[in-house]
């Protein structure tokens, strides 16, 4: 058996689920969801996963004991390298080593999985089935319909402005103020940088904006170097922004797991990717952005 933790954003919480499909399809043996970190934690609008076209079942607390465990002070001393727990399935992705490739993870039948895991390596060769998984159940609202329909008759980029984290419930509330974000954010600059980079190689495209905080988007959009731009603000969730971004043709990324993941879904055959030259401070050596996609 695998179990995956699942935790933290829409994104994050994407890695966990295809690394662990990953292992559970390569070894033929079943996947299951540790989901009990959601019991307690109030941001990123809560698990979501079963919103969309997976069939994994949530451990059981026997079945995460028998191949991990849930003592928080053990799981965070093994991620910092301080510990290591004695079950030779309990598999924690330690901090240091944060996006790195671990092939030696895909080959064990009975494994818990503990950490973010953001490296396509993991699963890129199962890009198909994670499509198939993660095709939303409930139809898309009126308003996000409409849009969607915008998106595909035109020569449409999705661009993803990630301002703070989240306060809101809803995973689309955000502060007023321009200010890093847990993820480091990204400045002026880049966005300029990646709409010329975008410009100069399409025809007449269409700029669809996502972000925490259209407000701030609103007030700023000239100076993000944005025509021929659509604010989207009409969508009820994030769910109904992570499957309009992922059906643009195009897609300016944000260092943020959940456009990551948008863009990875395009199946846009000659789709243009745009992302940050340098993901995170802290990531210099290993990062999760794919060799097809430009660096800005």
């Amino acid at each position: 058996m695998i179990i995956t933790s699942i935790r933290g954003g829409l994104g994050n919480r994407l890695f966990q689920y295809a690394i662990g499909r990953s292992a559970a399809l390569k070894n033929s043996v079943e996947l299951k969801l540790d989901q009990l970190d959601f019991q307690e934690y109030i941001y990123h609008s809560g698990f979501r996963l079963y919103n969309f076209n997976i069939t994994a079942q949530s451990a059981t607390l026997k079945e995460i004991n028998s191949l991990g465990t849930r003592n928080r002070i053990v799981r965070k001393l093994a991620r910092e390298g301080i510990y290591h727990y004695k079950k030779s399935s309990f598999c924690v992705e330690k901090r240091v080593e944060e996006s790195k490739f671990r092939p030696d993870i895909l080959k064990k039948r009975d494994l818990y999985l503990r950490g973010y895991w953001q490296n396509e390596n993991y699963f890129s060769d199962i890009r198909n089935v994670l499509l198939n998984d993660l095709i939303l159940r409930d139809q898309l609202s009126v308003e996000a319909s409409a849009i969607l329909q915008e998106i595909k008759n035109t020569n449409s980029v999705a661009v993803h402005i990630r301002k703070s984290d989240p306060i809101g419930v809803d995973g689309k509330t955000g502060s007023d103020q321009w200010q890093p974000n847990s993820s480091g954010g990204l400045d002026m600059e880049y966005y300029r940088n990646a709409v010329k980079f975008i410009s100069a190689r399409l025809t007449n495209p269409t700029f669809f904006i996502f972000s925490n905080n259209i407000k701030w988007c609103e007030e700023n959009l000239n100076e993000l170097g944005l025509s021929n731009a659509r604010l989207i603000d009409r969508t009820n969730s994030e769910l109904e922004d992570f499957e309009l971004m992922r059906n643009a043709r195009h897609n300016i990324v944000a260092n943020s797991t959940f456009s990551w993941w948008a863009a990875w879904f395009n199946t846009f055959e000659d789709k243009i990717v745009i992302a940050p030259k340098i993901w995170l401070d802290n990531w210099r050596e290993h990062d999760p952005i794919p060799n097809s996609w430009e660096r800005i």
